[in-house]
């Protein structure tokens, strides 16, 4: 994650904070939410994708990964062990990449 990434993420949380205090949704001890929504971001930030890939760099990914399950002298019995994903797991991997 990159660190603008990181900034975009804490300002959402931060944002989300301040709209739930404001709604009496949500009660906070403190005047600025930066440090709760740092702390949340912090927490969170293992299963947040990294956005740091243009659609041309997942557009290559998916194309990488499509050539690899294709040759079997190269997706062979070990590349699975390898990897913990099956040629049919990383065909469903792929097809959630952008195809153009």
């Amino acid at each position: 994650m990159t660190q603008d990434d990181q900034i975009a993420l804490i300002q959402a949380i931060g944002k989300a904070i301040t709209d739930l205090d404001d709604s009496n949704e949500l009660v906070l001890c403190s005047d600025d939410p930066t440090n709760c929504a740092t702390k949340i971001a912090s927490s969170v930030r293992h299963v947040v994708p990294n956005t740091g890939l243009n659609s041309s760099e997942m557009l290559g990914i998916r194309s990488l990964i499509l050539h690899a399950i294709s040759d079997k002298r190269f997706f062979d019995w070990e590349m699975p062990i390898l990897t913990g994903f099956s040629a049919e797991q990383f065909k469903a991997i792929a097809d959630k990449l952008p195809r153009e």
